[in-house]
């Protein structure tokens, strides 16, 4: 099932724009599902800007209930270069910190749309 689930989600994710600074904090506050993962790998575009691919396991579920410990996902998350033209929080998280980063907190649609991420330290 946490295939399927992986899959879903990709799948939406991928046909999502980045939102403006503002839309993105009302959309972490209207999230259905907030998970925290374990970064395993992350897949990053050749250009400026893109959509790096961030394979990851939950290790923390927050509010929701079809997220659960354990599952793992792959990500669609939106990513920038730093000095990209126009904001990073326009064009997503910086690539070169989502790479390093071992931790993320991702927020979803009551249909398990990504619609926010962030970096993440569990210390």
């Amino acid at each position: 099932m946490s295939a399927l689930l992986a899959a879903f989600v990709l799948a939406q994710a991928a046909s999502a724009t980045p939102p403006s600074a503002d839309a993105r904090q009302a959309a972490r506050d209207k999230a259905a599902e907030i998970v925290v993962v374990a970064v395993k790998h992350v897949g990053v575009p050749r250009g400026v800007r893109g959509r790096c691919s961030v394979a990851a396991e939950v290790v923390r579920a927050e509010p929701g209930v079809k997220l659960k410990v354990g599952a793992a996902l792959r990500l669609s998350v939106p990513c920038a270069a730093p000095g990209a033209s126009g904001s990073d929080v326009e064009h997503g998280v910086d690539k070169a910190a989502l790479q390093r980063s071992s931790y993320g907190r991702a927020f979803f649609d009551e249909r398990l749309k990504l619609i926010a991420y962030d970096l993440f330290d569990l210390n």
